[in-house]
């Protein structure tokens, strides 16, 4: 073969073999990953909790909600039962009917205001960007990170090799320490001979 420069089918071609090679040992990477950083995401919650005292400003949200609750259903109750004759029932407010009282607390509960969950699903959020920081520092997001820059490598070559007699050569040594035989043919010779 002569040196030029792939032609952008061949250029396609090679980038979606790299793709197809290296997608299932990076989709294994990942899950890996996940699985770690889950990990340290439980772990780092309640960690953050206590340390940035979130636990404390929920723990104070929560009570004064419920404070805020058993004083409506005293509302609730003092003027829905408050109204003794008929002229007081007839323009007793909707919100204080038998009827509207799980609508009522519905729309309380989904007002605009900020809840103990709330509290906890920002926490959660930040100890798992926590944790995805201290994932990529473990032996999985090494590995994850490592296999990126093999495709990156393999992805770049086909940019600055063009196709020559090195080409294969090229691409089997930049993906035979992760276990990726480039030369599909010499892999099926290997193959057969473990059969004779």
């Amino acid at each position: 073969m002569t040196d030029k420069p792939l032609t952008k089918h061949q250029l396609e071609y090679n980038k979606e073999a790299i793709k197809r090679e290296m997608q299932p040992l990076l989709d294994d990477a990942e899950l890996m990953l996940k699985s770690v950083v889950a990990d340290l995401t439980a772990s780092a919650e309640n960690k953050l909790a206590k340390k940035i005292k979130a636990d404390v400003v929920i723990a104070n949200l929560e009570k004064a909600q419920q404070e805020l609750e058993i004083a409506q259903r005293k509302a609730k109750t003092f003027f829905s039962k408050g109204a003794t004759n008929e002229t007081l029932k007839n323009t007793t407010n909707y919100k204080f009917e038998n009827k509207k009282r799980d609508r009522y607390y519905s729309s309380y509960r989904d007002n605009d205001g900020i809840t103990p969950e709330d509290c906890r699903e920002q926490l959660r959020q930040w100890a798992e960007a926590l944790a995805h920081k201290e994932a990529e520092k473990t032996k999985a997001g090494q590995h994850l990170k490592k296999l990126k820059l093999y495709k990156q490598s393999a992805t770049d070559t086909l940019y600055s090799v063009g196709i020559n007699k090195n080409l294969q050569e090229t691409m089997s040594k930049i993906l035979k320490p992760i276990g990726i035989v480039w030369n599909k043919t010499e892999a099926l010779q290997l193959e057969n001979k473990g059969y004779n």
